[in-house]
């Protein structure tokens, strides 16, 4: 993975729902999906803008100089905190990487997400109103 796996395991600890530890490495595994899909320029973009939220910690006045990956709960949570206030970019990773704790198979389940019947009915409305249109489309 080109992105640092420290940075965005510690990451993941403090942005997803308590109990994430537990499910660390379906998180990474989905990230890396994620990360996989995208254009080579953009996974550049997202891993460095992860170095620069673990070298960023240093300048937080609680972190004393240390890197996000060594900074203790308390502290990794009010400097991402500060950060997501301030930066749409760190909101938009948090978004990525909390989308993909919520993709785990038994985060669904415990939640109660189960999007399969609401997708095959409306697949079936869709081919009883658009059938024809569609049909005419794919086989152009």
């Amino acid at each position: 993975m080109m992105v640092r796996q420290r940075i965005v395991e510690r990451f993941a600890l403090v942005v997803c729902p308590p109990g994430a530890d537990k499910r660390l490495d379906g998180v990474m595994r989905e990230f890396g999906l994620m990360i996989a899909a995208l254009h080579p320029a953009a996974r550049r973009g997202v891993a460095l803008a992860f170095v620069a939220i673990d070298q960023g910690a240093r300048l937080y006045p609680r972190s004393r100089g240390r890197r996000l990956v060594r900074l203790g709960d308390a502290a990794a949570d009010a400097y991402l905190g500060a950060l997501l206030a301030r930066s749409g970019l760190v909101e938009r990773i948090k978004g990525m990487v909390v989308m993909c704790y919520y993709e785990l198979p038994e985060v669904k389940a415990e939640i109660g997400y189960d999007p399969d019947p609401y997708i095959a009915l409306v697949s079936k409305r869709r081919l009883e109103r658009y059938g024809d249109e569609i049909h005419a489309a794919e086989s152009r």
